[in-house]
């Protein structure tokens, strides 16, 4: 191995060199030995079509530009060295590019095999295009790191990415690329996009720090559930244009926030997808889906709000239309949601009616017997207590039955008076009303035996019940 330490050594074994003060442009050498260049200082360092017998290895430098294009080496390694601009550019096959414990102005990688990036500063930029090999990245902080494109094809040669304790202080960003997997952990960033990402194993990330914006547009997923966890996302959440990997029998995109806290999230595609929340905070507004998107909401998660722009909930036909549109299925926690962001909005009667819906569906969850007394008795008879309409007509119903029964009984036939007389049957009703609202009118001395009198206070007592709920209900809707 030739060991470098000072630009006139190195300027020695290249044939095709052009030296400028503390610069140096090696070009078109074949060096038949490993290259070390160590404790070198220099402005500039240029290694163009150069070939090399072992790998090329650059320790303890400073170099305020290094440029390799086009090399033939069995590594490339920079370590514990400070360089203002690293480029790589169509390193040769089965060269990998480690860079570790080394601080950067700037570093652009392209057309590169393996890349392996450990405690890296850098100031600015880190670039990696037209990937033709996997990507580690592990305790670096950069200002910006993006990974665009790659030339790798086929199920084996697709990159794989994994991204370890990445502090990126403005943005990370994936476009264009097919991976065979994407792992992410312990990042924190401004911002994250991934566009028009394509991956053959399902999505995991954890751990996510994310101040500003998550971006997801034109992400395609394979069967199961991608997902992102244990993440703090302090600004607005946008997933576009998700879509499944293949022919999956028209199964949906699947994409979890597990145990995580979102400011705000919003979704539409074309495509079938949804967007489940596990455990998860939105502590702003959930947008409403466009598209072909859903949401899958748990019972563990809490949403702050809910867009309602244009949406009115005049009955439960409506209710349930628009949870369907917004939602993979009626669940508690939907209604309860949408309840809770009619009431943020002072929509009372709205509200009253999705109370109304939540508790009859939770109703019929419970065994028979308790389900047809609940949802028969407590929600069709007392309406829950915020639908009057439901006693109101229990109550007439009530009062027009037992002036049938009256009149159908005879006592309050007069002389002379058949069946169809009209004044026997308006007694009967006077007396229906006057039992079931506890008005004082009186009974006719035919109706003064003791069952009749048990049957006056079974009615009176029904009558004040229901008339309780009822004038309750309506001084409660007058109060709000």
């Amino acid at each position: 191995m030739g060991i470098i330490r000072t630009l006139e050594e190195l300027a020695a074994i290249g044939r095709q060199r052009t030296v400028s003060d503390r610069s140096l442009s090696l070009h078109r050498d074949e060096i038949d030995t490993a290259l070390l260049l160590d404790t070198v200082v220099a402005d500039r360092i240029a290694f163009e079509q150069v070939s090399l017998e072992g790998p090329l290895t650059v320790r303890s430098c400073h170099i305020e530009e290094l440029v390799i294009d086009h090399i033939e080496a069995d590594a490339l390694l920079v370590t514990n060295s400070r360089i203002g601009r690293l480029t790589v550019r169509n390193a040769s096959l089965g060269c990998d590019i480690t860079i570790t414990d080394t601080s950067l102005v700037s570093l652009d990688l392209h057309s590169c095999g393996d890349v392996h990036l450990q405690r890296l500063r850098a100031e600015q930029s880190v670039r990696l295009t037209a990937l033709r090999g996997s990507v580690r990245v592990n305790g670096s902080r950069v200002a910006a790191m993006a990974l665009k494109s790659q030339v790798a094809s086929g199920r084996l040669g697709r990159p794989r990415v994994e991204i370890n304790g990445l502090h990126a202080a403005e943005h990370l960003s994936f476009d264009d690329l097919w991976l065979l997997g994407l792992v992410l952990h312990d990042l924190d960033t401004r911002e994250l996009m991934l566009k028009r990402v394509r991956l053959d194993v399902p999505l995991r990330t954890t751990d996510l720090r994310c101040s500003d914006t998550l971006r997801v547009n034109g992400l395609v997923l394979p069967a199961g559930d991608s997902c992102i966890a244990d993440s703090d996302i302090r600004g607005p959440v946008d997933v576009r244009d998700l879509e499944a990997q293949g022919d999956q029998g028209a199964a949906p995109a699947r994409l979890s926030f597990r145990n995580s806290t979102l400011a705000r999230l919003t979704a539409g595609s074309r495509a079938p997808s949804v967007i489940g929340l596990r455990g998860t905070s939105v502590t702003g507004a959930l947008g409403l889906p466009t598209g072909r998107s859903r949401y899958d909401l748990d019972e563990d998660s809490s949403v702050g709000d809910l867009e309602l722009t244009g949406q009115t909930f005049r009955n439960s036909d409506q209710v349930l239309s628009f949870l369907d549109r917004a939602f993979t299925e009626v669940t508690a926690a939907a209604l309860e949601t949408v309840r809770a962001a009619l009431a943020r909005r002072n929509r009372n009667r709205e509200v009253d009616q999705l109370y109304y819906l939540t508790r009859q569906r939770e109703a019929a969850l419970l065994p028979r017997f308790r389900r047809y007394l609940v949802q028969g008795v407590v929600g069709g008879f007392l309406g829950w207590g915020v639908r009057a309409r439901n006693p109101a007509r229990v109550l007439l119903l009530g009062i027009l039955l037992t002036a049938v029964c009256l009149h159908l009984a005879g006592p309050l036939h007069g002389t002379g008076q058949g069946f169809m007389s009209a004044s026997a049957m308006v007694k009967a009703l006077v007396l229906a009303v006057a039992l079931w609202l506890n008005v004082g009118t009186g009974a006719p001395s035919q109706l003064t035996s003791p069952g009749w009198t048990a049957l006056a206070v079974a009615f009176t007592a029904a009558g004040l019940l229901f008339t309780t709920l009822i004038v309750g209900m309506v001084i409660r809707k007058l109060v709000r």
